[in-house]
C-alpha cells in the first residue's frame, strides 16, 4: 500500500493555515515507517511521545498538552498510541478528542496506530474539518505485553527497559509477546486495551521456559532466589541443564545431599528446587523427605523426621529406614536436629525403637532410655532381633556366647539382659544368693594363672584390660569376625577379693617371657568414677554401656591395624577382674556393722578380730568378700558398676588371643569317626581335624552345640556327644567360635551286635 491518498491529505493540511491538529491513523508497522520516512524532510519536526516520560515513569500528559499548544512548527507526533491504549479505551478517546479540540499555531500531525475504531466522535466538526484521516487495510496482529521486573532484564536480552519504551515496542517489534522491564505495577494498567501480563519474579518466566517449574509452588523461593535461578540458567536452557551444570547427573543430585551443609545458601536453595522437580530416583526415602519439605531451610530436618510419618508395619518401612540411615551416615552431624528428633520420637511410644539408629550418641542414649522403659516387655531374643537393625553393636553384646558350660551360658545371657533393661529379676537374684553359698564358679572356671602359663607369647603384644568381664565376649568375638581376626578365647576366674591389687600377677609372667604389656584403664575409670556424667546417682540408665563398647571396639581396630602392618602377629588381652551392674541396681546395705568400714563400694571389707563371718561373705586374703548383691555399711555408693565382691560377673575373666584369621580353614570328621559303633549305655565320641589351634572349636547337631577339646595330637579335637546314643545318620557343622568353617559333615551311629559286644566289651 502506498498511502498516497493519506500523504496528499497531510501535504494539503501542511499548506493551510488551519489552527487545529489532525490525526492520521495507520494499521500496520510498515505504514508507520513509511509515513515517518516520507515526511522526514525539510523543516518538518518529529515529536516522540516518550519524551514526556521520566525514566520508567508515567506519561506526563499535561506536559504533552503544553508542548502541543505551544507548537509553531510543522510537527509530527509519533508513538503516542501505546501510552494512551495502556490507560484504557475511555482515556484514549478522551485524549484524542482533547487534542482534536485544541487551537494551535503551526501544524500538528498526530500519527496513531490502529485506533480507527476509537475515532468516532459525536462532535461532527472533527470529520467535517478533515481532522481525522484513517488509512485502510488489514491491521497487524496486536502484541501481548508482558511487564517484567527490572531484576529479570538480564534473562530477556531483547526486552525493553522502562515503560517509556512501550511505544517503540508496540510500533516496531514484530514478536507476538514483547517484554518491558518496569517497576510500575500491572494494576496501573488495569483498563489497558492491550493484553498485559506481569512477571514479577523469575518463577513466572521459568514456568514459561520449562513447564516442570509448575510442579512446585512459587512459595518455595523468594523473588530474589527465582531470579538467581533464571540468571544462572542463562538463555535457551532448562532445569536439566542446571542439574548437569551444578551436579553432573541426576544420580549425583541424590548423592549430593551429603554435601548440603557445605553449599552456599543460594546453592542449598537451588539443590532443594532441583530435588523438588526431579525427585530422587536412587533413594525413595530422600524423595519422600523432599515431598514433605516446603523450604530449603527445612530439608535436613525433613530428612531426619520423615521416617516418623511412615508406619513400621508398611511393607517398605525397612527399605526406607535403611535408605535414611545410609544418608545420615554420610551427613555431618546436625546436633540440634539429632537432639530434637530424639525428643519428638517419643510420640511413637513403644514403637520409638524402630525409628532410631546407632549413628549418633544422642540416638544411642535414646535407645538405652527406651530399653529402660519397654525392654522388660520383650525377651532377650526379641531384643536382639530389634537391636540387630537399630543398634547392631548392642545386639552383639546381648547375643549368646557359649562358655562351654550351660549354667554360665544362661547366667550371662540373663545378666546382660537385666543390665540393658536396667532391673533385676527376682529369679536371677535367687540364683546369685544361692551361688554365694555354692560357689560353683570355683569348679567351673580354672584359675587364671593356670592358663596364662600355657600361652605362647612369641611375636605378641599383651594388653592388661582393667575390668573387662566375660560379659563382653559375644561382642568381641563378633567384632573380630567383622575385622577378619581370629579370636581364641578362654575363661578363667580371678583371685578374691576381685581387686586389681590381687589380680595382676600375669603382668610379671608376660614380662618374664619377654612380652610387653600395655595397660588399658578406660573401662575401669568409667565403672569407678562415672566419667562423662555416667554416675548412677545422676543417671539411672546404663548409658555408659555405649562408651564401654566403643572402648573395646577401638582396641580391636588398633589390634587389627598392628597385625595387618606386621608389628606383631598376636594380641593377648587379659583382664584382672570383671564388674557387676546389678549390685549397683540392688542398692542395699547389709545389716552387718563392721569394726572397719566397707571398701570398694562395700563389696569387701577388711577383717577384724571382733568380727564374725557375715552372711553371703567369703573369707579371702584378710577380707570379707560379699558374694551376693549387698554392700557393707559405711562405704560410699558406687557410680556405674562395682567389683571387689565374689559374684560370677566380678570373678569370671577372659583371656583372648587374637591373630589374623585364615582365609580358609580345613575341617572335617576324621575317617575313624565317620561310623561309630555303640554298645549298651555308651554314647558317641567323634574326632575332628581342624587346621587351627583354638579353644573355641565346637560342632552343631540339630541346633545343639557340643564343645570340642584338644587332644595330644595337634589339630585333632575330640567331641563328647553325651546325649547321642540312638543309631542313625547325623549331619553336623564345625565351628570356631561363631565362625562356621565346615558345614554338613556326616557321621553314622550303629549299635553293636551281640558278638561284637563279647569281643569288644
Amino acid at each position: 500500500m502506498t498511502l498516497s491518498r493519506e500523504k496528499n491529505r497531510i501535504n494539503n493540511y501542511l499548506r493551510t493555515k488551519k489552527t487545529w491538529p489532525i490525526i492520521v491513523d495507520v494499521q500496520t508497522k510498515e505504514d508507520l515507517s513509511d509515513i515517518k520516512e516520507f515526511f522526514n524532510i525539510g523543516n518538518n519536526k518529529f515529536l516522540y511521545a516518550n519524551r514526556f516520560c521520566r525514566q520508567d515513569g508515567a506519561f506526563r500528559l499535561e506536559d504533552f498538552y503544553n508542548s502541543v499548544s505551544n507548537n509553531t512548527d510543522d510537527t509530527f507526533v509519533i508513538g503516542l498510541t501505546a501510552f494512551l491504549k495502556i490507560q484504557g479505551e475511555s482515556f484514549l478517546k478522551k485524549v484524542l478528542k482533547e487534542l482534536l479540540s485544541k487551537s494551535i499555531s503551526g501544524h500538528i500531525v498526530i500519527v496513531t496506530y490502529q485506533c480507527r475504531e476509537y475515532l468516532c466522535f459525536s462532535d461532527t466538526r472533527f470529520s467535517e474539518r478533515g481532522q481525522i484521516v484513517i488509512a485502510s487495510g488489514e491491521q497487524d496482529s496486536a502484541p501481548n505485553i508482558c511487564l517484567i521486573s527490572p531484576d529479570l532484564a538480564d534473562a530477556f536480552p531483547n526486552s525493553y527497559q522502562g515503560i517509556e519504551e512501550i511505544s517503540c515496542a508496540v510500533e516496531k517489534d514484530t514478536k507476538d509477546t514483547i517484554y518491558i522491564a518496569t517497576a510500575i505495577g500491572d494494576q496501573t494498567f488495569a483498563n489497558s486495551i492491550y493484553s498485559i501480563s506481569r512477571m514479577s519474579n523469575g518463577y513466572d518466566i521459568l514456568c514459561n521456559r520449562d513447564s516442570r517449574t509448575k510442579s512446585i509452588p512459587v512459595s518455595f523461593g523468594t523473588a530474589e532466589q527465582w531470579n538467581y535461578a533464571l540468571k544462572i540458567m542463562g538463555l535457551d536452557r532448562d532445569w536439566m541443564t542446571l542439574v548437569l551444570q551444578e551436579f553432573g547427573s541426576l544420580s549425583n543430585l541424590s548423592r549430593a545431599i551429603v554435601s548440603f551443609s557445605q553449599f552456599e545458601e543460594k546453592k542449598q536453595w537451588l539443590y532443594f528446587i532441583l530435588l523438588s522437580i526431579f525427585g530422587s530416583k536412587d533413594n525413595r526415602y530422600l524423595q519422600l523427605a523432599v515431598q514433605n519439605t516446603y523450604s530449603y531451610a527445612d530439608l535436613i530436618k525433613s530428612v531426619y523426621r520423615t521416617i516418623l510419618s511412615i508406619d513400621i508395619n508398611r511393607s517398605e518401612f525397612k527399605k526406607l529406614y535403611s535408605q535414611r540411615k545410609s544418608i545420615l551416615n554420610e551427613l555431618p552431624e546436625f546436633n540440634s536436629e539429632i537432639v530434637e528428633f530424639c525428643k519428638v520420637v517419643s510420640v511413637k511410644e513403644k514403637d520409638a525403637i524402630y525409628y532410631l539408629t546407632d549413628l549418633t550418641q544422642p540416638e544411642k542414649e535414646r535407645i538405652i532410655e527406651w530399653l529402660d522403659v519397654y525392654g522388660f516387655e520383650y525377651n532377650n531374643k526379641e531384643l536382639i532381633s530389634i537391636l540387630n537393625i537399630v543398634y547392631p553393636d548392642l545386639a552383639k553384646y546381648l547375643s549368646p556366647y557359649r562358655y562351654k558350660n550351660e549354667f554360665l551360658d544362661q547366667y550371662f545371657s540373663n545378666y546382660k539382659y537385666q543390665k540393658v533393661i536396667n532391673r533385676i529379676m527376682p529369679s536371677f537374684e535367687a540364683i546369685v544368693d544361692e551361688q554365694s553359698y555354692q560357689l560353683d564358679f570355683m569348679d567351673i572356671l580354672p584359675a587364671r594363672t593356670t592358663l596364662i602359663d600355657k600361652i605362647d607369647v612369641t611375636d605378641s603384644q599383651a594388653y592388661f584390660f582393667d575390668a573387662l568381664g566375660v560379659e563382653y565376649l559375644s561382642f568381641i568375638q563378633d567384632k573380630c569376625n567383622e575385622y577378619g581376626l581370629a579370636s581364641n578365647i578362654s575363661c578363667a576366674r580371678c583371685e578374691l577379693p576381685s581387686l586389681t591389687s590381687f589380680n595382676k600377677e600375669f603382668v610379671s609372667t608376660f614380662n618374664d617371657k619377654g612380652c610387653s604389656v600395655a595397660n588399658i584403664k578406660s573401662l575401669d575409670e568409667i565403672k569407678h568414677h562415672g566419667e562423662n556424667n555416667f554416675d548412677y546417682e545422676k543417671v539411672k540408665m546404663p548409658i555408659y554401656l555405649i562408651t564401654e563398647l566403643e572402648i573395646i571396639d577401638s582396641l580391636l581396630k588398633k589390634v587389627k591395624a598392628k597385625i595387618d602392618s606386621g608389628i606383631y602377629k598376636k594380641a593377648i588381652i587379659v583382664s584382672d577382674h570383671g564388674a557387676s551392674r546389678l549390685a549397683v541396681l540392688h542398692n542395699t546395705e547389709n545389716s552387718w556393722s563392721m569394726a572397719t568400714k566397707g571398701v570398694h563400694s562395700g563389696r569387701c571389707c577388711p577383717m577384724n578380730e571382733i568380727d564374725t563371718k557375715p552372711e553371703f561373705a567369703i573369707e579371702e586374703e584378710g577380707f570379707w568378700v560379699l558374694a551376693n548383691y549387698d554392700r557393707f555399711q559405711g562405704s560410699r555408693k558406687s557410680n556405674c558398676e562395682v567389683h571387689g565382691g565374689a559374684t560370677i560377673e566380678e570373678v569370671a575373666v577372659p583371656i583372648i588371643e587374637i591373630t589374623q584369621k585364615q582365609l580358609a580353614v580345613e575341617a572335617f570328621i576324621v575317617d575313624s569317626s565317620k561310623v561309630i559303633h555303640l554298645g549298651a549305655k555308651e554314647h558317641a565320641v567323634i574326632k575332628l581335624y581342624v587346621g587351627v589351634k583354638s579353644n573355641n572349636i565346637a560342632i552343631r547337631v540339630n541346633g545343639i552345640y557340643y564343645d570340642a577339646e584338644p587332644t595330644s595330637e595337634n589339630y585333632i579335637y575330640k567331641v563328647d556327644l553325651i546325649d547321642l546314643t540312638k543309631k542313625g545318620k547325623y549331619s553336623c557343622d564345625i565351628l570356631n567360635g561363631n565362625d562356621e568353617i565346615a558345614l554338613n559333615q556326616t557321621f553314622e551311629i550303629k549299635k553293636k551286635g551281640f558278638s561284637e559286644t563279647n569281643l569288644f566289651g
